[in-house]
């Protein structure tokens, strides 16, 4: 898929891109499977929520299922993220969101970058995440809130707050105590400037987000779960320095070899 002018332009101004129905009913269907049987696993990158029961995300699909792994080679997710990034690109992240029906727990206001920036060592902003809907997202199971435009506000990181009661280690970095998030004053600036949004429709739609781009969401209280799957690409030359000890590779990938497009049908 190759975007148009007016795409990748809205892209830039806003730090969003959303297209409805991208993938179809079939495809989803083979998605959800792989994320269920995913689920029920314990690997390292599973992490529950406060209830030690509901699973709240899962890390490193891709080096776990084959589906996945022909997932972040998808051309119409990879291109369009090259596209954007203006350059080659690698696969950073790959994660799986999970807000279990009833259960599914706060995202903090925050911007992705300052986890990778201060974490892994990511040398500037130039990162995409590429989510895709394995449910219906509607206004009762806690869709994403972004405020659009907020990318281009800082380079570095808009008025974050360090948790002191979050333990120091990468499940602080994905709990629901998130280990840096926003201050109320920003959020409340920024969303005075530029108004929130929160993306809704149907399985299958794809939303492309700019790693600055503040966003959030708020509890699942609703009877129906909300499934995000996000692949984050990274420029191959915006490749990461870590000066510490490195986070666990199914949360940060170290294989940088830049991705092509498959052509073969992706999903089978």
């Amino acid at each position: 898929m190759k975007l148009s002018k007016e795409q990748i332009k809205h892209y830039q101004e806003t730090g969003l891109l959303f297209i409805p129905g991208l993938f179809s009913t079939e495809e989803i269907a083979k998605i959800q499977d792989a994320v269920v049987t995913l689920s029920t696993r314990d690997t390292p990158g599973r992490i529950l929520e406060k209830d030690n029961k509901t699973v709240r995300a899962l890390h490193g699909c891709h080096q776990n299922a084959e589906i996945f792994n022909s997932l972040i080679r998808h051309p119409s997710l990879l291109t369009p993220a090259s596209e954007m990034l203006n350059s080659d690109v690698y696969i950073y992240q790959f994660k799986v969101n999970l807000k279990g029906a009833f259960n599914g727990d706060v995202w903090p206001w925050h911007q992705d970058y300052v986890f990778w920036d201060q974490e892994d060592g990511m040398p500037f902003p130039k990162a995409i995440n590429v989510a895709i809907f394995l449910d219906e997202f509607n206004e009762f199971n806690g869709p994403i809130y972004f405020i659009p435009g907020s990318h281009q506000e800082s380079l570095i990181h808009l008025g974050q707050k360090q948790s002191s009661e979050t333990p120091n280690n990468w499940e602080s970095n994905v709990s629901a105590a998130l280990k840096y998030s926003l201050d109320q004053e920003t959020i409340t600036k920024l969303a005075d400037q530029n108004g929130i949004i929160a993306p809704k429709g149907a399985a299958g739609s794809v939303l492309f987000f700019h790693c600055n781009l503040v966003h959030g969401s708020a509890p699942n209280i609703s009877p129906y779960p909300r499934r995000l799957l996000i692949i984050t690409y990274n420029s191959i030359n915006n490749i990461p320095n870590c000066q510490g000890n490195p986070r666990p590779e199914f949360l940060v990938s170290r294989d940088h070899t830049p991705l092509k497009p498959l052509r073969d049908k992706v999903i089978a």
